[in-house]
């Protein structure tokens, strides 16, 4: 098997937007948001031209076809923020996100990162396992919300440090 990670070429721009679709959806999918909340292919090629200001955007490449991309943005102390990692659907389970993290990895020991982060929602278990598979062992912050939209509520609840919350 033959991954690569390699910095966004121009000419996979709109392909990578249509992927930021995918996976924007498949979060409000996974979380039951309303239609109305939903991304649109547009919307996604403004949210990858900010990305590439504000960041670095690298394609997973499986046998030189893509198969996904990450979203990664630097910070300052030699620091790192993974803020989106997406595999095509039929390319999932087959170790490409796992052997792609380690190419990542190599990629930020070589940019003299000292640490990298990663925000998952506690519904993404699949992501959570990876990432904790992956080495990330350090509990960084808690990030707590307050929904207006009743509709966006949720039954299921985690406990951490102590404390019950809704497990969005």
């Amino acid at each position: 098997m033959n991954i690569q990670i390699k910095e966004l070429p121009d000419d996979l721009f709109l392909t990578t937007a249509k992927m930021i679709t995918k996976l924007m959806n498949y979060h409000r999918k996974l979380n039951n948001a309303p239609k109305e909340y939903w991304q649109t292919d547009e919307e996604s090629q403004e949210t990858l031209r900010e990305w590439i200001q504000e960041g670095s955007v690298y394609n997973v490449f499986l046998d030189n076809e893509v198969v996904g991309f990450f979203y990664v943005r630097f910070g300052g102390q030699n620091a790192a923020w993974l803020e989106d990692l997406f595999i095509l659907e039929q390319y999932r389970n087959k170790g490409i996100g796992r052997y792609a993290m380690k190419k990542l990895d190599e990629l930020m020991i070589e940019k003299n990162v000292v640490a990298i982060f990663v925000d998952v929602i506690p519904r993404n278990t699949g992501a959570i396992k990876l990432y904790r598979e992956l080495g990330f062992d350090h509990l960084n912050l808690i990030q707590l919300r307050k929904n207006y939209d009743k509709r966006l509520d949720k039954e299921d609840e985690v406990e951490i440090l102590g404390f019950n919350f809704k497990k969005y």
